[in-house]
């Protein structure tokens, strides 16, 4: 995959660790609204130096194929404005992998993620030779269910028990989206 693409109203980057400014700006300013949707972080989580750490962990998950994520930025503006992300299966038999994103408050409810997943996800379908990717959503979060239905996800159920949130093991709902979602007209076969 390339390293940035435009969409109509989106610059989508992977990010290197010169780039941990940007980053750490979009994650402080969003702290109280990613918060109920995300586990608790490590000490120095919002600091420079961590972000360059994560970013340049994340260059090395890229170039084994075991993790992406794209930044976005509004085309022509220098800040963040949101995530999207997709743990991959890297050679294994699962061609499996999930999909997480964040969006700037200032920026929901205007289109962008359903923007820029409608271009990235056949991309890495493509790309990394996907057979299925899945999104596991809190029950509340009633956006990002109406994110991923709107990109044709299908509910599968509940994943008991899915990740450690607010002090507590937290069910979330499981949706899927298939190689034959994304490109109705491939066989989806491996002899």
């Amino acid at each position: 995959m390339l390293y940035t693409y435009q969409t109509d109203r989106l610059t989508l980057k992977i990010l290197h660790e010169d780039a941990a400014g940007l980053t750490t700006e979009f994650f402080r300013k969003n702290k109280e609204h990613f918060s109920p949707w995300e586990s608790s972080h490590p000490p120095g989580y919002y600091t420079e130096e961590y972000q360059r750490q994560v970013l340049a962990a994340e260059s090395v998950q890229h170039l084994r194929s075991q993790a992406v994520r794209y930044f976005l930025f509004r085309t022509g503006e220098p800040q963040v404005i949101g995530t999207a992300g997709f743990s991959l299966p890297g050679y294994s038999p699962e061609s499996c992998c999930r999909l997480g994103y964040r969006l700037d408050f200032d920026y929901t409810g205007q289109g962008f993620m359903t923007e820029a997943l409608q271009f990235l996800i056949p991309k890495v379908f493509f790309f990394y030779h996907l057979h299925r990717m899945e999104a596991n959503i809190l029950p509340e979060n009633a956006p990002s269910l109406r994110l991923v239905k709107r990109l044709g996800f299908q509910a599968e159920g509940t994943a008991r028990g899915y990740a450690y949130l607010g002090g507590r093991y937290r069910d979330h709902l499981r949706y899927s989206l298939l190689s034959q979602d994304v490109f109705p007209q491939s066989s989806d076969t491996r002899d």
